[in-house]
């Protein structure tokens, strides 16, 4: 892949941004109105909300990371909702936002307020700041125990105190995932290649793969009080 395929790339994604949000306006005359697509965006609970794992049934938080203007990641958001239905805290985000998330989160460690284990999940943009925000942490100490990247636009790199990572993208070229310095977890990079169904912008949205990913968070998760056997 050359830089002017990759420069092309973006510059397709901006434009059909464009195009989408021009849809979006049109049909909801404003993101905030009164039953619009945005005016309960989940992003708003983890900014008014100091543990936000308070009002769940099962352990674990799990933040998810919208691409490109939030406009092309909703299956993020559905995502999150299922996982909240199924009891576990889950919030939806932009990628903009993986760093004052990271720090809220240690933040709330030194006052041991975190509910383990931490997943985080990206498309797009955020995918590549899912690696990014999973570093962040593991070299700050927080153990991230899994890791999910939905077609990242560029390479990442995964470090220390870091769990299961798995990437799931479309070969375009190098957007794969490399452990990093001090990584000693479980490292999966999962072509999508070939399977005509699936593109950048539907590959967070794949029922399949959303299963897949949600049972992982369920299998790793506990209710809440209830003891280990043994």
């Amino acid at each position: 892949m050359t830089h002017f395929a990759a420069v092309s790339r973006f510059a397709s994604l901006v434009a059909l941004s464009g195009a989408l949000a021009l849809s979006a306006c049109s049909s909801t005359g404003s993101s905030t109105s009164a039953g619009g697509a945005r005016s309960e965006d989940p992003v708003k609970v983890v900014t008014t909300q100091n543990s936000p794992e308070a009002s769940a049934r099962r352990t674990g938080e799990v933040y998810l990371m919208r691409g490109l203007m939030d406009i092309f990641s909703r299956g993020m958001d559905v995502m999150a909702a299922k996982i909240n239905r199924a009891g576990v805290y889950a919030v939806s985000t932009s990628y903009t936002e993986w760093q004052a998330l990271a720090d809220r989160i240690i933040a709330r460690d030194k006052a041991k307020q975190v509910s383990y284990p931490i997943v985080i999940m990206g498309h797009s943009l955020g995918a590549n700041d899912a690696s990014k925000m999973a570093t962040y942490l593991g070299n700050r100490g927080i153990k991230v125990s899994y890791v999910v990247m939905f077609d990242p636009t560029e390479p990442g790199y995964i470090g220390k105190n870091v769990g299961t990572v798995v990437n799931y993208y479309i070969p375009n070229g190098d957007n794969r995932v490399y452990k990093g310095s001090g990584f000693s977890g479980s490292l999966s990079n999962v072509s999508m290649g070939g399977r005509e169904e699936i593109t950048h912008t539907t590959i967070e949205k794949n029922n399949a793969l959303q299963s897949r990913v949600i049972g992982h968070v369920m299998s790793i998760t506990k209710t809440k009080g209830k003891k280990k056997a043994g």
